[in-house]
């Protein structure tokens, strides 16, 4: 399936996780709000004849829902997995990183026990996805949450930082998705799916 330039959900101010009725609800709110017979000006008319056509499109698209399943299971909508073996590498690349400094100073000294951040993150991170296997907007919330701790408690999990912006995506966050997308693709340019997720909801 050929992606839309923009995203079908925010053209129609839902979430990706909206029923078909929420879906029906806001076409009619911005269909009358954006209808072209609202002004006389030819220059907005022909505005607003763009916006309507596009809202029109997305509305019959999605509340096909053969298309809007189609469309929902794109990759690029897909929450990233992390193997074991993308972990240990992980943790291995964190404990290259530790400065001579922090090495020397525990040195000769009785380290209290505390948590590994590394393992921390993994147990947060996999609880997350745990939570996105039912679409539900208060269990991706949840889900989300835990992603943000994980990426917190380790910055080169990058997979956590990706599944964070695509849970807010998926309950309407729009913005967020965004600017988590953003900070995601500065550190990892290559990821053409997230570039095509980040060009169809940045507009």
């Amino acid at each position: 399936m050929k992606l839309p330039q923009k995203d079908y959900y925010k053209l129609l101010e839902v979430s990706p996780l909206a029923t078909t009725e929420e879906i029906q609800q806001a076409f009619r709110r911005l269909a009358r709000k954006y209808h072209p017979d609202t002004t006389q000006n030819p220059v907005e008319k022909k505005r607003l004849q763009e916006i309507y056509q596009q809202l029109v499109d997305a509305h019959q698209f999605l509340r096909d829902e053969e298309k809007r399943k189609e469309y929902d299971n794109n990759v690029i909508f897909k929450f990233r997995t992390l193997s074991k073996s993308q972990v240990k590498a992980k943790a291995q690349s964190i404990e290259k990183e530790e400065p001579w400094w922090k090495k020397l100073l525990s040195l000769g000294k009785k380290e209290k026990e505390k948590e590994d951040p590394v393992k921390k993150a993994e147990q947060l991170f996999f609880l997350g996805m745990s939570m996105t296997a039912r679409q539900d907007a208060k269990m991706i919330q949840t889900a989300v949450s835990y992603f943000e701790q994980a990426y917190k408690s380790n910055p080169q999990l990058l997979e956590a930082l990706f599944n964070s912006a695509l849970g807010y995506y998926k309950i309407g966050d729009f913005e967020k998705a965004k600017s988590l997308l953003k900070e995601y693709l500065a550190k990892r340019p290559s990821d053409q799916a997230a570039d095509i997720l980040y060009r169809i909801i940045n507009w």
